[in-house]
């Protein structure tokens, strides 16, 4: 089987997973931060405005849609997306003609990465 490019992936990705640290001196409340799980090249498209093609998700909408190479790395809907600074939280996570080859990860944009809310 000859080698052929399935779509273009121009943009660099991070999938990053949540962690806890350690309160900050004198408060009790838990500080969150992101720490990168995988790096990738993904083909994105993002969603029309058009309320007639809206797809949503557990009554989320999909805003963008990424697609990288398969991979073998394990990540789910817990984990988020990171594109130049703005986080992307996963809807679904959905292997593309089931033969393994592209992962398509649909999401809704969370915002910037430093704005409080999106942590």
């Amino acid at each position: 089987m000859a080698n052929r490019i399935i779509s273009a992936k121009q943009t660099r990705i991070e999938v990053l997973t949540r962690t806890i640290l350690s309160p900050a001196p004198g408060t009790a409340a838990p500080r969150h931060d992101y720490v990168v799980l995988f790096t990738v090249r993904a083909a994105v498209k993002t969603a029309g405005s058009s309320e007639f093609a809206a797809v949503e998700i557990d009554g989320k909408r999909v805003t963008h849609t990424f697609t990288i190479r398969w991979t073998s790395i394990p990540f789910d809907i817990r984990h988020r997306i990171r594109v130049e600074g703005r986080l992307y939280q996963i809807l679904k996570v959905e292997d593309v003609d089931f033969n393994q080859t592209e992962l398509r990860i649909r999401c809704a944009a969370m915002g910037s990465e430093d704005v409080e809310a999106a942590r």
